[in-house]
């Protein structure tokens, strides 16, 4: 099973141009004979810098980079007698949870995919959904203590985040993404009922 949400789109592109412009024109206020003698131009150029890192960071992490979730056999090799006999199976959740990894790739521009995290999910401990990204770490160390927290979200504002809880022997992970709702149940049935 594999998903790929949709990046920032055109709404993000414009959002950093006109911060990108607006760190241009800010650069140049300085050169404005009667504002240069009341504002620093340190200052100015300060502020020009902070607009223009953030249209940059804008336009790299939310317009280059795009993210695919896979849910498939394990990286490491598992048993390819077994792999075989659930070759032809939809249902993921009815392939045994040790035999399933959960992979997020992260592409950047035309670059080859990269996976940046891979995770068993016989580790897989909880699949929440929340309707952003605001909050979700501050609501996962009330509930789990010290989580690593990391964001493979796609759009800046996305609409619904599921963040997957993995119990690693030494320490909780979670992972945000914004995978579609079938993969979302898929995930919640391998927790629920899936074969373990």
């Amino acid at each position: 099973m594999k998903y790929s949400p949709a990046s920032g789109g055109g709404r993000v592109s414009v959002s950093a141009v006109l911060l990108l412009v607006a760190a241009a024109v800010t650069f140049m206020i300085p050169n404005i004979p009667s504002v240069s003698a009341a504002v620093p131009s340190g200052v100015v150029q300060f502020i020009a810098l902070l607009l223009a890192v953030a249209g940059i960071f804008i336009l790299v992490r939310f317009r280059f980079v795009t993210f695919t979730y896979v849910l498939d056999f394990r990286s490491d090799g598992a048993d390819p007698d077994a792999e075989r006999a659930y070759a032809g199976e939809a249902d993921v959740s009815r392939i045994p949870r040790d035999m399933l990894d959960f992979t997020v790739f992260k592409t950047q521009g035309q670059r080859q995919p990269v996976a940046e995290c891979i995770l068993g999910i016989d580790e897989l401990e909880a699949v929440k959904e929340f309707p952003g990204r605001r909050g979700i770490a501050r609501e996962l160390r009330r509930e789990y203590g010290a989580v690593a927290y990391y964001d493979y979200t796609a759009s800046p504002r996305p609409e619904s985040v599921t963040v997957l809880v993995f119990s690693e022997p030494d320490k909780k992970a979670a992972i945000a993404v914004e995978c579609d709702e079938k993969m979302r149940n898929a995930l919640k049935d391998l927790i629920s009922g899936g074969v373990s």
